[in-house]
């Protein structure tokens, strides 16, 4: 059995957009695509190793069912970036830096939808909720894009 497509969301620290990107990526994925298909995993330009998940971001995520508390952040190095099939990020800038860690393919790197996601770092509940509902406002465009490609890439020739 081959490895699964990878994608990682990311974001700054890893511990706001990121984290939310990656569950509601998957959780829509498995639905669409089965689960398994594709691994979803997340990961940050500026992340410090091993940081849990922002209050705000466990408490928008607990809304919907989803358990982030073990959840911890991940620095994206050039290797993870490499082996991803795609990179979603939530900003431009973010792009530019991503696109600058990898040697080829830069068409991988995205934001989702075309849109920036505000990061909610240090904003109230309400906040992190308005972004959570951005994200899941943004994902089924993601997921046709996502099922598109697959299936070109799987087209017989």
């Amino acid at each position: 059995m081959t490895e699964p497509r990878e994608i990682v969301v990311v974001c700054y620290g890893n511990i706001c957009r990121s984290p939310m990107g990656e569950v509601l990526l998957q959780r829509a994925l498995d639905e669409r695509l089965g689960e398994g298909a594709i691994l979803v995993t997340s990961a940050g330009i500026g992340a410090d190793d091993g940081r849990p998940p922002s209050q705000g971001t466990i408490k928008a995520m607990a809304a919907r069912g989803i358990d982030l508390r073990f959840t911890r952040s991940t620095y994206l190095t050039a290797a993870h970036a490499a082996r991803a099939w795609r990179l979603y990020c939530m900003e431009q800038y973010q792009m530019d830096r991503v696109r600058a860690l990898l040697d080829e393919h830069p068409e991988r790197v995205m934001l989702l939808d075309g849109e920036e996601v505000p990061d909610p770092i240090g904003s109230g509940q309400q906040i992190y909720d308005e972004v959570a509902l951005q994200i899941e406002r943004l994902l089924p465009a993601v997921v046709d894009d996502i099922a598109r490609a697959i299936s070109a890439e799987e087209a017989p020739v």
